[in-house]
């Protein structure tokens, strides 16, 4: 058993982003196996939820938002991205030095690019990075479909920065974590193929999703499930509003999700076919209230927990190719795809009308979570990773 130390940009309790998904359940994978200790930005109070999960955790108060002026000074003199310098603080980095001091230990893991400046402050053999997106392409990706010209070329700009820095940080790491063999692959051509680059996939614990496909009478309602101020979830839901939407008769959307922009509260009021919750603790309710989970996604990366979320819980899917980026699943089988306007109305009457196709998804797309996706089958995963680290 050896000893490692994690760095996280949240105490990841609730379980209501991907992120936090992820570092819960890989905190648990390896503090079943090693010695873990942990820094975590957070409130003073969140600390007895981090310590349940670790040998040794203290909380740092997270540093202030910067201002639009500060941003754009260092937009202007600095060529690091605007993420790198989003969760900086001297206090954590001091942290870090302290448990460094210490401790004699085998990794130091950053989870995020957010905190992968961090690791500068440990000894080159001790860096580890878990790639939770490869944040360049996601950032690309974004510059295509920006609402504004001040957006896109923001996006424009950042993604360059991004590639440089990520590359950098793979480069400088003994090992990066990546959620899927796509994103290995875009961060070994930033980072060079000598870089040592594995797969780790998302997870979840798929026993906390009861197993409840939409019933024969099934409601033509439709779930889009993601934080609403991330931006390309908030460019998947208008295109779909302002799309497909508009074709598809007596269909309801549950927008479930933090920080819904103006437009998409006004638009919930305005239009009794758009119900727009806000933020919910729990989603289950509406994975059960729901016929389909769309995911008309056309920015983004990594892979899709919420896409595991449906799947675990028999909510059938119908999602473009970003939307289900990163994960084994097949169209026809696990899901349907769906790119152009038209085809979204297509699959969903398809979808809506046929309590077989529905069915089929879903036992198929539960079957997949549980032979890859729970944290049960990850377990492999991480261990054979860590175990390259001996080598």
């Amino acid at each position: 058993m050896s000893r490692l130390l994690l760095l996280l940009p949240s105490v990841p309790i609730p379980l209501d982003a991907g992120a936090r998904i992820r570092n819960h359940g890989l905190l648990k994978l390896l503090g079943a196996e090693h010695e873990l200790d942990a820094i975590a930005f957070g409130p003073s109070e969140s600390r007895a939820d981090l310590a349940g999960l670790t040998r040794r955790a203290i909380v740092v108060p997270r540093p202030p938002a910067r201002s639009a002026m500060r941003r754009a000074i260092d937009m202007a003199t600095s060529e690091r991205p605007d993420m790198a310098l989003r969760l900086w603080s001297p206090a954590f980095e001091e942290a870090v030095r302290g448990f460094l001091k210490d401790g004699a230990y085998a990794a130091v893991q950053a989870e995020g690019l957010e905190m992968a400046g961090y690791l500068n402050a440990a000894p080159p053999r001790l860096r580890l990075y878990d790639a939770h997106n490869a944040e360049f392409l996601l950032q690309r990706r974004v510059a295509t479909t920006a609402p504004s010209v001040a957006a896109g070329l923001y996006s424009r700009v950042q993604w360059r920065r991004l590639a440089r820095y990520e590359g950098h940080v793979v480069r400088q790491s003994r090992m990066t974590l990546a959620v899927s063999h796509h994103d290995a692959n875009q961060l070994l051509a930033l980072a060079g193929t000598e870089a040592n680059v594995q797969v780790v996939p998302n997870g979840i614990d798929a026993a906390s999703y009861p197993f409840s496909p939409p019933p024969e009478d099934a409601a033509p309602n439709l779930l889009f499930l993601g934080k609403l101020d991330f931006r390309p979830n908030a460019d998947a839901v208008r295109w779909f509003i302002d799309g497909p939407l508009r074709s598809l008769k007596d269909v309801r959307l549950f927008a479930v999700g933090g920080a819904p922009a103006r437009w998409l509260v006004d638009a919930g009021q305005h239009d009794d076919r758009i119900v727009v919750t806000g933020y919910v603790p729990d989603e289950r309710p509406y994975l059960q209230r729901c016929t389909a989970l769309v995911l008309p996604m056309r920015a983004g990366g990594g892979s899709r927990l919420k896409a595991l979320v449906a799947m675990a819980s028999g909510l059938p899917i119908v999602s473009t190719r970003h939307g289900m980026e990163g994960l084994d699943a097949a169209d026809g089988t696990h899901y349907l795809r769906a790119e152009s306007a038209a085809d979204w109305v297509t699959r969903i009457s398809q979808l809506l009308s046929d309590a077989a196709l529905r069915l089929r998804l879903a036992h198929n797309a539960r079957a997949l979570v549980e032979h890859r996706y729970d944290w049960s089958a990850i377990r492999g995963d991480l261990r054979a990773a860590y175990a390259r680290l001996n080598r």
